[in-house]
């Protein structure tokens, strides 16, 4: 029986390869928590290797409604990649991000139902399991610097690696 289960390890990791080369791409899914806003993020991403270390990853959030505030998050980000082994690796990340926070139904700097859009900056770290040679998952927290609305952000992402 070991005999058999040594040998489907050795199938699966053979077959399993770390997605950080230049030039290839993902498209992701996440969801998440904030937690100064006690909001639930549900987003899309793309991602690019520029090198094989490096890649850009633009995306967009939606804040679900919460004690009357939603948002919709537009973000840019670097990753610097570090690859523990052939299926896990983690990153730091930094970037902009502009948001765009609604208000209904209370007061909030003086203005009643009001729009505020704000440019910000993010910092945090993300880490990534290859499940497959075209399937990740992953986990990543990071900081959303923004003026009046600074706050923590947790997520679970999935995605195609192309």
């Amino acid at each position: 029986m070991k005999k058999w289960m040594v040998l489907v390890l050795m199938l699966v990791s053979a077959s399993v390869f770390a997605q950080t080369e230049k030039g290839q791409s993902s498209v992701g899914a996440n969801v998440g928590y904030t937690f100064d806003s006690e909001q639930v993020s549900l987003g899309i991403d793309y991602r690019y290797s520029i090198t094989d270390e490096v890649r850009i990853a633009p995306s967009i959030t939606h804040f679900v409604k919460n004690n009357h505030l939603s948002t919709w998050n537009f973000d840019v980000n670097a990753h610097y990649l570090v690859q523990l082994s052939d299926v896990f690796g983690f990153y730091p990340l930094a970037g902009l991000s502009l948001s765009l926070w609604n208000a209904k139904d209370i007061t909030l700097f003086g203005k009643k139902d009001a729009n505020f859009n704000r440019f910000g900056m993010n910092v945090g770290l993300g880490a990534e399991v290859y499940a497959t040679q075209n399937i990740t998952v992953g986990l990543e927290v990071k900081y959303h610097i923004i003026k009046d609305f600074d706050q923590a952000l947790i997520a679970v992402r999935a995605a195609y690696v192309f």
